[in-house]
């Protein structure tokens, strides 16, 4: 029969693990959401993503210490691995490309529309709640793609990455103009014509 003590530690020892759970869903969800982020507060956007590893880490720590202290070593193991897991998922993910393709899937109607109208020659409606996919909601028809500057060097200009939709190969690579001083060409197919360009 357990002591009402050890009943309490493990009562308590739930505590760290709802946090670092919290933890890792707040640093997912920083990490998905990077691109309006990035557009709004870019100069807070690294301090954030700091933040929310260093309360995942530490509260994943404290969740397997806590479990060792009681004396539950197969859940304090399941734990670490889980940390592990998440981390790793978490690190090794590319968040704009994984963005913009989770976007371009949800809406590919709206945006099937817009390359079709980019195809037609004609003037292009961007609906509002798309601009934030693109730098100052700049959407650019180039003579090679319809391009969204998703990323562009601030200071001076000379680098940029996004996204466009490209048409059918014109037996050439495609170039576009993904900020003043760079030309990047696609990358990755991102599903219906849309290209990650760097």
């Amino acid at each position: 029969m357990s002591s009402p003590t050890a009943k309490n530690a493990e009562r308590w020892s739930r505590v760290p693990v709802l946090m670092a759970l919290i933890g890792w869903l707040v640093l997912a969800a920083t990490y998905f959401l990077y691109i309006p982020i990035f557009h709004s507060i870019w100069l807070f956007v690294w301090p954030l993503i700091g933040v929310g590893w260093l309360w995942a880490a530490l509260w994943s720590w404290v969740a397997v210490m806590s479990y060792l202290s009681i004396r539950r070593y197969g859940r304090a193991l399941a734990g670490l691995v889980i940390a592990v897991a998440f981390g790793a998922a978490l690190w090794t993910t590319d968040w704009p490309v994984f963005h913009v393709r989770s976007v371009l899937w949800l809406e590919h109607e709206a945006f099937a529309e817009l390359a079709a109208d980019y195809e037609k020659g004609k003037p292009l409606t961007v609906p509002a709640w798309m601009r934030y996919l693109a730098v100052d909601g700049d959407i650019q028809a180039q003579k090679d793609g319809l391009y969204f500057p998703v990323f562009v060097d601030l200071w001076r200009a000379e680098t940029g990455r996004g996204f466009a939709y490209v048409p059918v190969a014109r037996g050439r690579e495609p170039v576009l103009q993904t900020a003043e001083g760079d030309l990047g060409s696609p990358t990755r197919h991102l599903g219906g014509g849309w290209w990650w360009v760097d």
